[in-house]
């Protein structure tokens, strides 16, 4: 059989061949990042209130503060502790004659309405399209009774994901991780295409609710083809390198949404961009590994052979001639029970699961929230991409120099404070002029987040027994999809108080920095790999055993388990 971890040794773990097959799919899947944090600009909240017949007619502009304050009652807003025009009612007696008569400056009480009718917006309502010419949060009308609906369509869209995490996870280890990527190409063009023209808001959440599955089922086998594709010592780096080409994908989809004002267009736009992807899928190449699983040698002696003579190498007939060894038998079938069936791996898969939990949670939180921090929308949008990158390259560094424990912890710590202060350093809170404090601290919050996201992933991998490592991360991946579901309902709290979701973000950060201090270190550590020896993994032990803690030395707690038949 082919040795392709064999070949490696000669072609590079990284060379030239793998970096450019790398570079195609690096490109391939930044429309995934388009697509995730879409939402932000196609359901863009804007100013409102209800249309006032006669309004035009009497000369009035739609923020004329005398013709509103005569048309429409005020209302206290606790958040800005200051009084507002109502966004859902007016005055009943209003109208052309009434508006036409109105002289200026009219004066009315804040508290009261002066024995004058209400009712609700029975004409539909005045958007300011100054900013965002047009968005579903218009066109649909979102607001009042409706305001869920944007939150409810971006849950139901993580809900997609979560679909494609699984399904096509799955069909990338039947049929291969290119030729699962083809249809979820496509996928992403037809129904980002068709939620682009979609004549309501039923059909626009099940077109992206298709996108989103599709999404999950293009980016991950890609991720797993990337790491499967180079040498073991460099498999933090290219995984790490793909969650980039997402915050470029963010950079990105900040410029365009600035140049396109309308939510069809931009959709549109997203939707098409992954056409000539089409071509560039034509020049990927299957994973090895997987060929290899699949005991589809030629395939891979062609891909080496390929990768030799562009590498500028020579690899020896040995390579492709080698014994097969004689595999070790597991007959038993791992499910996610054995991930919480003993004391020790219930209670690290628990924090683990929370924390995977939250991290996706409050990274699509600040994503989708970022209008809210005042200031210019698109910047802080473009901000937010931009912070990502050298988050995921410091991660790297920082848990290789540091081990992957603290780090993590510090960052869920210091991202969870940055989340509490940061509506409190905003209008109406501080002067206008500090608002930049709050843009900096909602910065860091991401920066922190963004790293915690890249470090989870190896952690998880590194922390499980190798008989359950897939279901492992498998399960955690769900967790965080679970997230990703939940988010926007938090973002939804802010309609009872203002500051509320960033309070719900820092609160729990700070709590899952807190409980994971207590899952094992795994930098240089062997991994473990029958279920008990991941029991015993960072375990401590009873004294009389006569060690206080080998729990992440997996030789010596092989032999504590056969010397005291634990």
């Amino acid at each position: 059989m082919v040795d392709y971890e064999a070949a490696l040794e000669y072609l590079g773990s990284f060379g030239k061949y793998q970096k450019i097959k790398f570079a195609l799919l690096f490109v391939m899947q930044m429309p995934v990042a388009f697509h995730m944090l879409a939402m932000s600009f196609l359901a863009a909240k804007v100013d409102h209130h209800c249309v006032l017949p006669g309004l035009k007619e009497a000369g009035f502009e739609p923020k004329d503060a005398c013709a509103l304050n005569y048309s429409i009652p005020l209302v206290y807003d606790e958040d800005e502790d200051d009084w507002e025009f109502s966004k859902c009612t007016r005055y009943v007696d209003v109208g052309i004659y009434s508006l036409g008569n109105l002289s200026c400056p009219y004066f009315a009480t804040t508290n009261e309405t002066g024995g004058r009718s209400v009712e609700k917006c029975d004409q539909g309502w005045w958007y300011d399209r100054s900013q965002y010419h047009e968005s579903i949060f218009t066109e649909f009308d979102l607001v009042c009774e409706n305001k869920a609906m944007s939150n409810i369509a971006q849950a139901l869209y993580m809900l997609g994901v979560l679909l494609g995490s699984v399904g096509f996870g799955q069909l990338s280890d039947i049929i291969g991780r290119k030729k699962t990527m083809l249809p979820c190409l496509i996928l992403q063009i037809i129904f980002g295409v068709a939620a682009a023209f979609a004549p309501n808001l039923t059909s626009f959440i099940i077109f992206r609710l298709i996108v989103g599955a599709a999404c999950l089922g293009s980016f991950l086998p890609a991720f797993v083809a990337v790491t499967e594709m180079v040498g073991t010592e460099k498999r933090t780096l290219v995984a790490t390198w793909c969650q980039i080409s997402f915050a470029f994908g963010l950079i990105i989809m900040a410029l365009l949404a600035y140049l396109l004002r309308s939510w069809r267009h931009l959709q549109l736009t997203i939707s098409l961009i992954n056409v000539p992807m089409l071509p560039l899928w034509w020049y990927m190449i299957e994973s090895p590994r997987w060929l290899q699983s699949q005991g589809r040698d030629k395939e891979v002696e062609r891909i080496i052979r390929e990768a030799a003579k562009v590498n500028g190498v020579v690899v020896p007939d040995s390579v492709f001639t080698a014994k097969k060894a004689e595999p070790k038998l597991d007959t038993r079938k791992y499910t996610v029970l054995d991930l919480v069936r003993t004391p020790n791996m219930r209670k690290r898969s628990i924090i683990i699961f929370f924390n995977w939990l939250v991290i996706t949670m409050v990274y699509y939180g600040l994503g989708l929230n970022t209008s809210s921090l005042g200031g210019n929308d698109y910047i802080n949008f473009a901000l937010a991409g931009l912070v990502e990158i050298p988050a995921l390259l410091g991660s790297i560094y920082a848990t290789d120099y540091f081990g992957r424990r603290y780090p993590h912890s510090a960052a869920l710590v210091l991202g969870g404070i940055a989340c509490l202060f940061t509506p409190y350093l905003a209008p109406p809170y501080v002067a206008e002029h500090l608002n930049p404090l709050s843009i900096t601290l909602a910065m860091i919050g991401k920066f922190a987040v963004t790293a915690n996201f890249n470090i989870i992933y190896f952690w998880t991998a590194e922390m499980y027994p190798t008989v359950v490592r897939n279901v492992g991360v498998g399960t955690s991946s769900m967790w965080a999809r679970v997230g990703g579901v939940i988010s926007p309902f938090v973002l939804l709290s802010d309609t009872a108080w203002g500051p509320l979701p960033y309070l719900i973000f820092g609160v729990l950060s700070v709590t899952a920095g807190a409980i994971a201090l207590l899952l094992p270190e795994t930098l240089g550590v062997p991994l473990p790999e029958t279920l008990e020896e991941g029991e015993h993994f960072g375990r401590k032990w009873p004294t009389q055993l006569g060690v206080e803690s080998p729990g992440e030395d997996v030789a010596l707690t092989k032999q504590v388990l056969a010397e005291n038949k634990v």
